[in-house]
């Protein structure tokens, strides 16, 4: 069943899960990965009118103190892979015919330090999968904490074809949370690991298999918008077929919804200090996405895409301020409030290939992901601050297994788009086309079991 094999493949499709032992009916095995990888990147500092909106374009410190003196990003971490170092433990039983069990808990490791300047030397530590499955001919029910339905097999295909043993878009240099991107951000979305209920049907024919989940909701405390009175909803439908060994295809859609609400007091309009109620503002946020594989003997080609309201290229709603609309007035010249903040619409794709000579895999990957400009985000003249529009990736790489090891090389090409910057006034514009393009190679090495 899918919903099962998620966490393995994620871990270390490449190889077997080791067995630690039996007892009673329980059979306790382990798998996981060990990876380093050295990274350095280079290109242009943030434009001019980004200095306060953490993680708009590349360079997530807001500090010029990164740029050297002609203006230009330069540095090299040590750190783990688009998946991170980890170690998981599989419990199972069969406790009959219709009836099985199984448990899974997934920590992930970074190699390194969250910041450069921590004393100590402090690192992130997550459990990422701890769940309980139960399955039977009727299909499984998991409960616990793993990854979303929503964007699960877009980001299943950039691991398969593209970034399994490599970096990609590092995500973050300055601050190190989790693994690396891959294509996260540039034509993919990360569906992250959240808490949920989630039933699978079994699977019909060998061929199809529905998911669909109640997933703990997520809110945007950075506007105030903390009202959460259900839980998210997330689905996916998977299709597969193979005429014969290694050849075939795979093709999947799915979606979530959620409403996430907002309060403020209302007062009295001839007396602002005395507060006579409290009026409610909602807002949905939604998304659909899917793909199709093809598994060409030695050559794999797949494409991918998603469209919604809420997502900010790289997951559903963050903290990235551009989430939201950006406008700082409203057109009376009043200030815009937290309750007239809208989620922006966006969308993305992402087509990748590899082909496989030996124990040699070559891959190439192209992704955009697309920021559309709401009503709320105010007039393109506005002066100072540009709105980023598009979030292009490029990427290639080369990964040679040895044994249980593989040895991975990779480049990502990270293209920042944005509109115009007025840096005249807004009854007198005067235009700045402005854009970022920053270069990542990365290297390293994985050993998975």
């Amino acid at each position: 069943m899918a919903l099962a094999t998620v966490g393995i493949v994620w871990s270390g499709a490449a190889n077997a899960e080791v067995k630690i032992g039996e007892s009673g009916g329980w059979a306790l095995s382990t798998d996981g990965r060990v990876n380093a990888f050295v990274s350095h990147v280079w290109g242009d500092d943030r434009p001019k009118g980004l200095e306060s909106l953490n993680w708009v374009g590349f360079n997530e410190s807001t500090s010029n103190g990164q740029a050297d003196g002609n203006g230009k990003l330069r540095k090299t971490r040590i750190r783990s892979g688009y998946v991170p170092s980890t170690l998981a433990f599989n419990l199972r039983k069969q406790v009959s015919d219709n009836f099985k069990l199984t448990a899974r808990v997934e920590v992930g490791f970074q190699i390194a330090n969250q910041e450069p300047t921590y004393v100590a030397n402090p690192t992130w530590m997550d459990p990422r999968a701890v769940y309980l499955d139960v399955a039977g001919k009727w299909g499984s029910v998991r409960a616990g904490r793993d990854f979303g339905l929503f964007s699960r097999s877009n980001l299943f295909m950039n691991y398969e074809l593209g970034h399994a043993y490599g970096v990609g878009f590092p995500c973050a240099y300055e601050k190190m949370f989790g693994g690396a991107c891959g294509h996260v951000g540039f034509g993919t979305l990360w569906p992250d690991f959240h808490a949920q209920i989630a039933y699978s049907t079994p699977w019909f024919g060998d061929i199809f298999q529905l998911s669909v989940g109640a997933f703990d909701p997520r809110t945007v405390p950075t506007i105030a918008w903390e009202r959460t009175p259900l839980p998210r909803f997330e689905t996916e439908a998977v299709a597969k077929y193979n005429w014969k060994e290694g050849w075939g295809f795979k093709a999947w859609g799915n979606g979530f919804w959620q409403t996430v609400g907002t309060a403020v007091d209302v007062t009295d309009p001839n007396n602002t200090e005395l507060v006579i109620g409290r009026k409610e503002y909602n807002q949905a946020a939604y998304g659909l996405g899917g793909g199709l594989m093809g598994y060409l003997g030695a050559f794999k080609v797949g494409a991918s895409g998603y469209t919604g309201r809420g997502l900010d290229g790289f997951e559903l709603l963050t903290f990235n301020p551009i989430l939201v609309g950006q406008a700082a007035s409203n057109p009376d010249g009043s200030q815009v409030l937290r309750e007239q903040r809208k989620f922006r619409t966006s969308k993305g794709f992402l087509a990748e290939a590899s082909v496989t000579l030996g124990k040699t895999t070559l891959m190439a990957g192209f992704g955009q992901a697309f920021l559309d400009r709401i009503p709320e985000d105010g007039p393109i003249t506005a002066p100072g601050r540009p709105l980023i529009r598009t979030q292009r990736g490029i990427s290639g790489g080369v990964f040679h297994r040895i044994d249980s090891v593989v040895i991975g090389l990779d480049y990502f090409n990270a293209h920042y788009g944005f509109d115009p910057r007025n840096d005249g006034a807004a009854d007198a514009p005067r235009f700045v086309t402005i854009q970022q393009t920053v270069h990542i190679v990365n290297g390293g090495v994985t050993l998975e079991w």
